[in-house]
Order: C-alpha cells, then structure tokens, then sequence
C-alpha cells in the first residue's frame, strides 16, 4: 500500500487539482491563462468606445443666373454662355437642379458644362460636361377665338440629378462653367427667359 501511494505521489509531482487523465495519458487544462485572457478582452471591449457617426462635411452652393433676354412670341431663342459661374478653387460638383418654367408654352433646353458652345459634349469628348435637360411648358392651343387661350397637359416643376456618394464631377480652379439655353417661345406673347442652375460643390484640396 505505501509503494502504490509513493508511485501515485510521483506520478502526480507538478499537477494541478485542474488535470485529469483519459486512459493511461495525463491531461493538463491551462486553466488560468484562459481566464486571464478572458478577463482582459472583456475589459479592453469594455473599455473602447462606441464608434461616433461621421462628421457632415458643409456642401458649397452655386447659383448660376442665366437668360435668353427677351425672346418675342414664335422664334427660337439661342444663347450660348447664357450664365457663367467661375469657382476660385478646385472643386467636386456633386449635384446640380433647374427650376421648370411652367406657366408659358416654352419648349427649353438647358447645358450646364464647360464648354464654350451648347451641344459640344459627345461619346468622343464629354470632359466638363455637367447636366443636360430639355422640359416642354404646357402646350398651347389656339381654338379660333378672337381672344383667350386654352393650355394644355402639364410638366414637373424642378429636375435635379445627384451623384453617388463619393464620386463628383471635378473642375479645376479658373475654369468656367457655363449655363447654355435654347429656347422655342409657342406662347402668344413676348417673354424674358430667365432660368438659374444650382450646382452643389464640395471644395477640393
């Protein structure tokens, strides 16, 4: 009995209470470091903070004012460079929206680019160019009287277009960017065009 209690003894020198054997093996189970790993990570979760939402960064805005001038009743109103805007910085146009004129029979056409005459941007070269739109006022009809008029169908009142999140058109500090009109008047009467464009921008460093 002393012999098989010397031998147990021996074979148990270093063990802790926390190991066991399977068969004939004994298993040791590092308890401890577990715990105290355990123990850390819960603290340093605990001790970071809540992720804080992103700061809103301030969006520039342009209004471009732009006219055809007085357009007389029946013709066809061109204007290139009806409206400029020249930014003193690099910048990211990340927006642009046109009011609609709406109360007149007026069939509009509208570029907001960089290049110097309307109808330039193409599949070849469309560098710079921003928006394009054209809309049609009510049509106008004439039923024989001697006076008075009849407008029929109706349009929107505003067109925009926005840009996916991170992504702009750039133009480069100096360049000017122009608001180019073609108008058709199939009102009765003579009108001044005016039609402003509204870029929203972020500044470029």
């Amino acid at each position: 009995m002393e012999r098989d209690q010397a031998v147990l003894l021996k074979r148990n020198r270093g063990q802790t209470p926390f190991s066991w054997k399977m068969g004939s093996v004994p298993y040791f189970v590092p308890y401890f470091p577990l715990l105290a790993a355990a123990l850390m990570f819960i603290a340093g979760a605990g001790a970071c903070p809540a992720q804080a939402a992103p700061a809103i960064q301030p969006i520039s805005t342009a209004v471009i004012k732009s006219t055809t001038g007085l357009c007389l009743r029946g013709k066809i109103c061109h204007v290139d460079k009806a409206g400029v805007w020249i930014p003193d910085r690099d910048v990211a146009i990340v927006a642009a929206s046109i009011a609609e004129q709406a109360d007149v029979a007026l069939y509009v056409d509208i570029e907001i680019s960089t290049k110097p005459e309307m109808y330039q941007c193409n599949e070849a070269d469309a560098s710079g160019c921003i928006f394009r739109m054209k809309y049609s006022g009510p049509g106008l009809y004439v039923y024989g009287a001697t006076s008075g008029n009849t407008y029929l169908g109706s349009n929107i009142t505003t067109t925009s277009i926005s840009f996916p999140a991170g992504t702009g058109i750039v133009v480069k500090k100096g360049v000017p960017v122009y608001v180019h009109l073609d108008v058709r008047n199939g009102s009765l009467i003579d009108l001044k065009v005016d039609q402003d464009a509204w870029l929203y921008y972020l500044p470029l460093k």
